[in-house]
């Protein structure tokens, strides 16, 4: 599928600061434009945590699931696994909504979260599944090893540099013979409708400053193999966004609801202000299915390699 890159341009305007606070758990969380952000400062997260975003990653997981034919890839080999009780673990995993869909269909398995903020269920959530926040930069704060660790679409959440910091403590997380599973996708849209080009080009230009990769998804097997993990998989879709099935203009929405997510950041970036972002979004989403936008994305499952 190639580079998701784009070379469109944007004229300045004067900048709009947005207004910033603490709220809740004060140290971990600010408000930006009456959404609230994670404030965890080593990390380059640009989406929000509240309630509406919760809403959106729940959205997302089932429109996901049916586009890859269910929450495990290539079934044929991984559900097998599920057919014995497991230790399983999903990083950056939000608010919980693949590892309940999971833990309700494999009750004799024991499933962990964590996530660098506590965006999980706190208290109804299945017996068999508990959370903690824990950064994937750092070394894992368990006393035991997993079985199956999952992680999907953190992008936007890590440097380049970062990936092998990442994989590394999955790498160490896992038994011998343990298996990772991890969904990608470039943030990057494909689209020839010249105001979403615009947007576009604007959001490359962000993650780059932030030291970002949008193009990393395609290149995970690389540092994969370059941690000792075996590749057993790769899988590339295209993604339709606002045409389609059901399913694809419903991820057009969701596609939209990222960007305006990213509303504070973005705005500062094309030097307007929220509001006037907020309407270009609007105005260019609504030729994502005119126009046939996609998105690619990347599915892979890896190996730690058994014990000699």
């Amino acid at each position: 599928m190639g580079s998701c890159t784009s070379k469109s341009q944007i004229a300045s305007k004067p900048p709009t600061k947005a207004v910033t606070s603490s709220t809740g758990t004060a140290s971990r969380t600010r408000v930006m434009a009456d959404r609230e952000y994670h404030n965890v400062e080593a990390s380059t997260y640009v989406l929000p945590k509240d309630d509406r975003e919760k809403d959106r990653l729940h959205e997302q997981h089932y429109l996901l699931k049916e586009k890859f034919g269910g929450n495990l890839l290539k079934p044929e080999f991984t559900v097998k696994l599920f057919e014995k009780d497991l230790k399983v673990l999903d990083i950056g995993c939000g608010p919980g909504t693949w590892l309940m869909d999971l833990a309700t269909e494999y009750p004799n398995s024991n499933f962990y979260g964590v996530d660098i903020t506590d965006t999980f269920p706190q208290a109804i959530h299945p017996r068999n599944l508990q959370f903690q926040v824990a950064n994937v930069l750092e070394p894992l704060p368990f006393d035991f090893k997993f079985d199956f660790i999952h992680v999907r679409l953190l992008t936007v959440a890590l440097r380049e540099s970062e990936w092998e910091i990442a994989f590394r403590n999955i790498y160490n997380s896992l038994k011998p013979g343990g298996i990772f599973q991890i969904t990608e996708g470039c943030p990057l849209l494909n689209t020839t409708d010249p105001e979403m080009l615009v947007i576009r080009t604007n959001m490359a230009q962000l993650v780059r400053k932030k030291q970002q990769n949008p193009d990393m998804a395609s290149q995970l097997d690389v540092v994969l193999e370059q941690e000792n993990f075996k590749v057993l998989h790769k899988q590339a879709i295209e993604l339709p966004l606002g045409h389609g099935t059901p399913a694809d203009i419903a991820t057009g929405d969701v596609y939209k609801e990222v960007l305006l997510g990213m509303a504070p950041f973005m705005a500062a970036q094309m030097s307007v202000d929220i509001e006037e972002y907020k309407r270009l979004v609007h105005k260019a989403a609504a030729n994502m299915g005119p126009n046939k936008a996609s998105i690619p994305l990347w599915g892979y499952i890896a190996q730690r390699p058994s014990d000699n």
